[in-house]
């Protein structure tokens, strides 16, 4: 007996029984119950989100399988699904999950330029605190030049006199 192909498996797949899920129930419901906000959820309603679940990741897998078969391949790495995060719009909010990777030099340098564009943000930016006390200094450095062009102008009054 020949072995099955890959659509035939995906076939039988797709036609499963109606109101069976991949992901087994207990396991999502267990995952949903842990938001504090949720402290009860229907069956209905945990069905519902195991399979928009699957339905996500089926399609998620079969934009990533494209990706690798553009480079000729049958199998999906990490760097197809990143490509997909990066590339296609519904995927981009898992672009901090999904990173494109990038080689050490590269990564280095992306810290550098990173590193050199805060220091003059931070040169520029001056603590309000900071500020309050230079000005403090500035207003008592001010009145000791006042007292002594006073206590001046009063010594030589008096010798004048």
């Amino acid at each position: 007996m020949p072995a099955e192909t890959t659509e035939e498996t995906t076939k039988q797949t797709a036609e499963r029984q109606l109101g069976t899920t991949t992901f087994p129930l207990a396991r999502i419901k267990r995952l949903i119950k842990e938001d504090k906000d949720i402290s009860l959820i229907s069956t209905d309603a945990t069905f519902c989100i195991t399979y928009a679940a699957e339905l996500f990741i089926e399609y998620l897998v079969s934009e990533a399988l494209d990706k690798a078969k553009q480079e000729k391949r049958k199998s999906v790495f990490y760097k197809d699904l990143a490509k997909v995060v990066k590339d296609v719009e519904p995927f981009e909010f898992l672009e901090d999950v999904i990173p494109t990777t990038m080689t050490l030099k590269a990564a280095i340098e992306k810290r550098k330029q990173v590193l050199n564009e805060d220091t003059p943000a931070k040169k520029q930016k001056t603590d309000p605190v900071q500020e309050e006390e230079e000005e403090d200094e500035d207003e008592e450095e001010n009145k000791m030049e006042e007292d002594t062009a006073m206590e001046e102008n009063t010594e030589q009054k008096e010798l004048k006199s």
